[in-house]
């Protein structure tokens, strides 16, 4: 598997990991919990739903129940990892795909405000969705994207122009300057040249966004201001750190680029809310009634999807479908396991021992972040699985 495709696996590995969290944070904040019980999706982050289309909710995900949701997780993930760019089969998995990233960007936001969903690192969801993005990306902060809110010297401003049209559109830019500031000028023949960023930054991002080529930007130049002006040279986030929700908006629209999402499923109604006649002329995309049948059993369906997550964060590329039976069939409880932290202890011993008894080798991307970032709790199960299954 070439290292690209792992790191992509990895990455949706995590964010569905993070929506696992999500729902075990909601539901333990709950007095009582129905088996039909939904946790309130709710992005507010104006920059991600300005850029994404999608809504606060996500449509179709926000209809079902959180069992449904995790079944309609393992099933994506069964899917992308063996194939990528696969389609999937109904609306309401577009959608759960879809809101992967909308979870993240409500976490990353409740994470600005104090709230976080991993009660040892508050920096989780904002660390996970960088550190994604970095492994998906080449120059992640630049996406071709001027930073218009950046002060700019004219040269800097000229160097971003599209350099099929770089000398025509120079000759536009110094225009568009005079002719806006014309009222400021005693000289008729004012040197532009001499007018300081913090003068120029207004007229050229109006310049810019008022232009039908912005997206022909030099996108080199971009990069190369980034090398020049450090890291504040983005429209992202550029650290954990960072504390501004338009940048993180930013850098959760970037990353929904490079995982590969579109919201083709809200052009429908799903099947759910219609009735038999009007359900009959709809496409089998969305119809997902009668998927919401086989995911009833909660333990069941988040024992299989959370033995899949660690299984393939440990083993990487030398993951194959076949295994996970194997893996679930060595005996480690005897009783039900609900919780999700329970189950991520289960899945790590499992995980440690069938690979020492198969003599299948790590993945030290994966490993590392789950076993040394993520959960260093875990360390110990996996371990003593690993012992075991040398015996």
């Amino acid at each position: 598997m070439l290292e690209y495709l792992l790191l992509k696996r990895v990455s949706i590995c995590k964010l569905m990991l993070l929506a696992l969290m999500w729902i075990q944070f909601d539901e333990d904040s709950q007095n009582q919990l129905t088996p039909d019980y939904s946790s309130p999706l709710q992005v507010e982050n104006l920059t991600w739903l300005g850029e994404t289309s999608v809504g606060e909710e996500v449509e179709h995900f926000c209809d079902v129940s959180n069992t449904a949701r995790i079944g309609v997780w393992r099933e994506i993930l069964e899917l992308k990892l063996v194939d990528l760019i696969a389609d999937l089969p109904t609306c309401l998995h577009d959608a759960s795909w879809f809101a992967l990233l909308a979870i993240t960007m409500m976490l990353v936001d409740k994470e600005l405000e104090g709230i976080c969903v991993h009660p040892q690192d508050e920096y989780f969801a904002r660390t996970l969705a960088l550190e994604s993005l970095a492994d998906l990306s080449d120059s992640y902060l630049a996406k071709g994207h001027p930073y218009l809110d950046f002060p700019l010297s004219l040269e800097d401003a000229k160097s971003l122009l599209p350099v099929n049209r770089k000398q025509e559109l120079e000759i536009e830019l110094e225009k568009f300057i005079v002719n806006t500031y014309e009222h400021d000028f005693d000289d008729e023949a004012p040197d532009i040249c001499e007018f300081s960023s913090i003068y120029l930054q207004d007229i050229v991002k109006e310049f810019f966004v008022e232009s039908d080529w912005q997206g022909d930007i030099n996108q080199e130049a971009v990069a190369q201001l980034q090398e020049k002006y450090g890291s504040q040279y983005s429209e992202g986030a550029f650290s954990p750190e960072t504390k501004e929700h338009e940048r993180w908006g930013k850098t959760l629209v970037f990353l929904k680029q490079f995982i590969g999402l579109d919201s083709s499923f809200i052009e429908s109604q799903s099947d759910l809310f219609l009735d038999q006649s009007q359900a009959a002329d709809l496409p089998d995309y969305f119809c997902i009634k009668s998927h919401l049948e086989r995911w009833q059993d909660r333990t069941v369906i988040l024992s299989r999807l959370v033995h899949t997550l660690v299984y393939f964060l440990v083993a990487g590329q030398n993951y194959r479908p076949s295994h996970i039976q194997d893996l679930m069939d060595i005996p480690a409880s005897s009783r039900a396991i609900s919780s999700l932290q329970a189950c991520l202890g289960v899945a790590a011993y499992r995980s440690g021992y069938y690979m020492a008894a198969s003599n299948i080798p790590e993945s030290e991307i994966g490993r590392n972040w789950l076993l040394q970032k993520a959960f260093p709790n875990l360390l110990e199960f996996y371990q003593t699985g690993r012992l075991n299954g040398k015996q």
